[in-house]
């Protein structure tokens, strides 16, 4: 930040004469640090996450003016806001990583919930049981050989269902499950940022007319994916806020947010593209389908490579 440069004349690390914020032998920033405990952190955040006002004035280019950022970025007015690919890592990691901690609050509930059911559960059989017991001296005896075969047939039956299950599903078991879903987690970031490509090479098929590079069109699909990762985290917020009002806010205003961005989306598309109404959105519609079977596809790449990286493990 150059607004609270200590304006040296020489950088204190290399010692090389200073003509601006930065050494241009050692790269280092002229930043005085003898200031308040907010201006610090301030530059800590901008240097490990990049959080910057061009973060935010990107952001509000992307909701207020659809197609704005990637006219600017291939016009070439570049340096006031953030370089496409940061922008869209960064909106991906902010919508898993809180997609993640509300998911975390919510497994306190349900293993209480679990757990209360699981009691009652117990609770029923127990008393169910009570019931059935009969009576002293009533009922017929089993002979013990009968027994005893009868025992030998549960265990056997018991230990046939398990290989089976084990045979036809071998991660049934809670644990293997959690690892399954977690390992899904950590592949489907990937798995999106390696598609981004396909979407890229899909509005080039489709707009094979506009005359745009490949590169164009690539700066396009991080703009419009980037979008829409941080419109449903608007989404979120906001649906939770309604659900806080009363019955049928939440859905209202989650269908309102869903028409708006799919409007924005649509706005972003005339706006690089400069087609009309109904060729953007006979277009629109084909690249969201020839998309969405490329997700499919890559969907199922994640779930088969998790299953294997799993199945190794247990």
């Amino acid at each position: 930040m150059s607004g609270h440069a200590s304006h040296r004349t020489h950088c204190q690390n290399c010692g090389t004469g200073l003509s601006g914020p930065y050494c241009f032998r050692c790269g280092q920033h002229d930043v005085d640090y003898n200031r308040s405990f907010g201006h610090i952190l301030e530059d800590s955040l901008e240097g490990a996450l990049h959080l910057d006002g061009k973060f935010f004035r990107s952001v509000q280019y992307l909701f207020t003016r659809p197609g704005f950022l990637t006219k600017e970025f291939i016009a070439g007015r570049r340096t006031r806001y953030t370089h496409p690919v940061r922008f869209y890592i960064f909106a991906s990691f902010l919508f898993f990583a809180i997609g993640a901690l509300e998911k975390d609050k919510s497994k306190p509930n349900a293993r209480a919930a679990a757990k209360a059911a699981a009691d009652a559960g117990a609770g029923e059989a127990k008393e169910s049981a009570g019931k059935r017991k009969p009576e002293a001296g009533k009922g017929e005896a089993v002979p013990p050989a009968q027994a005893e075969a009868g025992g030998a047939d549960d265990s056997a039956g018991t230990t046939k269902s398990t290989w089976l299950r084990h045979m036809i599903h071998p991660l049934s078991g809670p644990l293997e499950r959690g690892a399954l879903q977690r390992e899904i987690k950590h592949l489907t970031p990937t798995m999106l940022f390696l598609c981004m490509p396909l979407l890229a090479a899909v509005l080039k098929l489709v707009y094979s007319g506009s005359g745009r590079l490949y590169i164009e069109h690539l700066v396009f699909a991080l703009h419009i994916m980037a979008f829409v990762f941080l419109a449903m985290l608007v989404a979120d917020a906001a649906q939770a806020l309604a659900g806080l009002i009363g019955d049928g806010t939440e859905s209202f205003v989650g269908f309102s947010l869903t028409c708006l961005s799919a409007w924005l989306i649509y706005r972003a598309f005339r706006t690089v593209y400069g087609q009309g109404r109904m060729k953007t959105l006979l277009k629109m519609g084909l690249v969201g389908l020839t998309y969405g079977a490329i997700l499919i596809v890559g969907i199922c790449a994640v779930v088969i490579a998790s299953y294997e990286i799993v199945s190794r493990e247990f």
